[in-house]
């Protein structure tokens, strides 16, 4: 039985919580909890709304009330408030920002209210996409190995993407090594077809894409192994996946029935890395800021030019820039390393 006190004592230790992960006297967070959070004069107010209700009599009432209900998360079926606190979140945090010296990112702020409320996926910003199958298809018929290299497509918030995998195998990770694996596992076949010719620049452009978007994307000259790409395990075969929106002049084969999955991206001009679960498998999704649209489009950093020039180079990846929030973002996906884990879980 959910009881007013249980509530009291859950707003209590919520208090704590916003104090301890803003670096603040444990003091302080009982009213910037009261007033940033569920909008009241001060803590006691707070605690008084909650007495109000009895739950033999008026306690379902609760949920209606706009000031209060996100205290319910993680205490009933609470499906629709989650949704409602991922549209809200934004605004709590500028609340805070209005009432106290804030000496942590925006991205950070949102993961510790993420905590507040219990919501650990949400805080270290995992998105389980398990329920999705991925449709991998064959790219290349004059290949050795015929499953080196595989595709598939699928959308993300409704825009179209493509997943390239590519079989790998090394025993040390570096630029040198990944590409001589390249070279070694996307052997053609010995016939001299005309689809073998016609394939060949294809392939060598493939191993080129890869080993650029691998050296761009990827940390190689840190010393610890947690900055590594994991592998995606495809049919227990180790595979690199890279991925990119698709050209607005392609589109997925029956998007109608396509599967999506939902990212919520934040008002925000720093980088937004997100985790996807894809069953056993892991990638990472960055969602990189540029400008805002009213500015118009302004050039790239050297860091997003190189990213436009590798991963993006393909012929169908899209040129043009994904916009959200009012602003133009570079949207690319890669191999998760597990410092994506530990970056947004700190």
């Amino acid at each position: 039985m959910i009881t007013s006190d249980t509530l009291t004592l859950k707003l209590k230790l919520q208090a704590k919580l916003l104090a301890k992960s803003l670096n603040l006297p444990e003091s302080f967070g009982y009213d910037l909890l009261a007033k940033t959070i569920y909008q009241h004069i001060d803590f006691e107010d707070l605690c008084d709304s909650i007495a109000e209700f009895n739950y033999a009599s008026s306690f379902g009432a609760l949920s209606e009330y706009q000031k209060l209900k996100y205290v319910l998360i993680c205490e009933v079926e609470d499906k629709e408030l989650i949704e409602e606190l991922h549209l809200e979140i934004e605004q709590m945090a500028i609340r805070l920002e209005s009432k106290a010296v804030i000496n942590i990112s925006d991205i950070d702020l949102i993961s510790n209210l993420y905590k507040l409320f219990g919501l650990e996926n949400e805080s270290k910003y995992i998105v389980d996409a398990e329920n999705i199958e991925l449709d991998w298809q064959l790219c290349f018929d004059s290949l050795q190995d015929h499953y080196a290299v595989l595709s598939t497509d699928l959308l993300i918030n409704e825009i179209p993407f493509r997943f390239l995998a590519t079989k790998v195998s090394f025993d040390e990770f570096s630029v040198d090594n990944v590409k001589h694996s390249l070279h070694t596992n996307l052997t053609q076949s010995d016939d001299s077809t005309a689809k073998t010719n016609e394939e060949r620049i294809k392939i060598d452009e493939h191993i080129k894409w890869v080993g650029d978007s691998c050296d761009c994307l990827s940390n190689f000259e840190s010393d610890t192994p947690d900055r590594n790409p994991s592998y995606f395990k495809i049919n227990n075969q180790n595979y690199l996946v890279y991925g990119f929106p698709l050209s607005p002049h392609l589109s997925i084969t029956d998007i109608g029935h396509a599967s999506n999955i939902n990212i919520r991206i934040k008002d925000t001009e720093e980088k937004q890395v997100f985790i996807l679960n894809l069953g056993s498998e892991r990638l990472t999704l960055e969602c990189i800021f540029l400008n805002k649209i009213e500015d118009g489009e302004k050039c790239y950093s050297s860091k997003n030019q190189w990213i436009n020039d590798s991963l993006l180079s393909r012929k169908d990846a899209c040129k043009f820039r994904i916009v959200f929030n009012n602003s133009y973002y570079l949207m690319i996906l890669r191999p998760f390393a597990h410092v994506d884990w530990l970056v947004n879980a700190l």
